[in-house]
């Protein structure tokens, strides 16, 4: 049962519960977490149940429910554990279009009852689609954990100057950021450690000072534009930085190498708009992509510009910050774990090493309009002498030709090389080789961008993980020789 999560209200008709043992007691009680009253249908009625009546909480309906009885309800819950009644409930309530649940049988259910974290105004709930309702639970107990006691008294504290806001500043991201630097202020601090009186003195501050800044701004209203890497691909490896902020954007520029899952930690009312750039297909042109970010800056809005990786290696981040600057935005840069730095973790297997590699350089495999590079900026015959490592980005096309030249520079034909497409993520794929092997053969890698080669003696050294072997035809004769 596939579910959409919401929250229901129970201001209404009161939900109800069919049944009268300790199951429907369990449900009854989960109910009245927030609802002020449940209904319950029922011949008899356990203990629980029958306290929760004599207390007011609950009312007995002594009668087999209908349709007069379900229709309008907010939720139903067959709980009577006989199964010829509990699927007639289930019908009634799918018929007359009544949120339904029956325990343990998915098939009847239009709800799923979820863990629940309850913190008050806070309240999260933890959903498997019926399928691991202990998994559900696990969640809950490490939610249960890490979320502050008084989290829920902080959201009520919020809602009480709610109006006052909506006064001092227009709807959008001035307001936003409004929140933002209150629940990431002393404010929230003051809330959470139980000194209320200063949290509010805190939060009238913090409005008057937005208040006052707002007028200053009004004719000449300016947004900002964080420059954020990506990253590789893989979530988990973005920083804390870079997810607030993915939270606070308004509008988010993307590239094509930036993973979905990536994009689904965005704000969920931001605008995502791709300007997918990749080797020999730049969907937009920079200068575009640069007038787009000053544009939507110069109307007040949070501008991201999402790049792959980090944005200063091989991101034209310096461009964009460039373009940026002369107009005056605001800017934020927020660097990300680079493809090589990726791949080298994903491998196990370090850059740099005391005994076989002291420096580390990183190299685009092709120049402007696609071409192999000349590397004529690198001493090339200095590197050959060993002790260093050479991350080349974008050299799947050209990775042939750029062999070749080390050859010609004096690298050593035997000298391993790793290439990895796209590291981190779960279709990661790992080639071992050599620069003779490679040099000889520009299509036996048989990968696809974005990938990066690792040439040096770091990639000869024991890795994590499964990678394939390509060797050159002497190689093999020689192994078998």
């Amino acid at each position: 049962m596939r579910t959409f999560p919401i929250f229901v209200s129970f201001d209404g008709r009161p939900p109800l519960v069919v049944g009268g043992g300790q199951l429907a007691a369990v449900k009854a009680r989960l109910l009245l977490k927030r609802a002020d009253l449940v209904d319950v249908a029922a011949d008899a009625l356990a203990p629980e149940l029958a306290t929760l009546v004599n207390a007011g909480k609950a009312v007995r309906l002594e009668i087999r429910p209908g349709i007069d009885e379900i229709r309008g309800r907010p939720l139903v819950i067959s709980a009577t554990e006989d199964e010829d009644e509990d699927a007639r409930i289930a019908a009634i309530a799918r018929d007359l279009g009544v949120p339904v649940n029956v325990p343990d049988r998915p098939a009847l259910c239009t709800f799923a009852l979820p863990a629940i974290v309850d913190r008050g105004e806070v309240t999260v709930a933890i959903g498997t689609s019926a399928e691991a309702p202990v998994l559900a639970q696990r969640v809950r107990a490490w939610l249960e954990h890490e979320l502050h006691p008084r989290i829920g008294d902080l959201a009520k504290l919020a809602g009480s100057f709610r109006a006052r806001v909506a006064e001092a500043l227009p709807d959008g991201p001035l307001r936003r950021r409004l929140w933002e630097s209150i629940f990431d202020g002393p404010a929230a601090k003051a809330m959470l450690q139980g000194d209320e009186d200063k949290a509010r003195a805190l939060i009238g501050e913090e409005i008057d000072r937005a208040a006052n800044a707002e007028e200053d701004r009004k004719g000449s209203r300016r947004g900002r534009v964080l420059l954020v890497g990506a990253g590789p691909g893989d979530p988990e490896l973005l920083t804390l930085k870079a997810v607030r902020a993915l939270k606070a954007a308004d509008v988010v520029f993307y590239d094509k190498l930036v993973g979905e899952g990536v994009l689904e930690l965005a704000r969920r009312e931001a605008e995502l708009i791709p300007v997918g750039k990749a080797k020999g297909a730049h969907s937009v042109p920079q200068a575009e992509i640069n007038a787009l970010l000053v544009a939507r800056a110069k109307a007040g809005e949070t501008v991201v510009r999402l790049k792959g990786g980090d944005p200063f290696i091989f991101g034209r981040g310096g461009e964009e910050l460039d373009a940026l600057r002369a107009d005056n935005i605001a800017i934020d840069v927020i660097p990300g774990i680079t493809a090589g730095a990726a791949a080298s973790a994903s491998l196990q297997i370090p850059l740099t090493h005391r005994d076989v590699s002291h420096t580390v350089t990183f190299v685009s495999g092709h120049e402007a309009g696609g071409k192999a590079p000349s590397f004529e900026h690198l001493d090339l015959t200095a590197l050959a002498a060993g002790n260093n490592t050479l991350v080349v980005y974008m050299g799947v096309t050209t990775g042939a030709v750029i062999s070749q030249r080390l050859l010609d520079a004096g690298f050593r034909e035997q000298l391993p090389v790793i290439a990895v497409e796209n590291a981190s993520r779960a279709n990661e794929r790992r080639v071992a080789t050599t620069i003779a092997a490679l040099a000889g053969d520009p299509e036996g890698l048989g990968l696809r961008s974005p990938a990066v080669l690792i040439f040096g003696e770091v990639a000869g050294l024991p890795h994590a993980g499964a990678v394939e072997t390509i060797l050159s035809h002497q190689e093999v004769a020689r192994a078998y020789a």
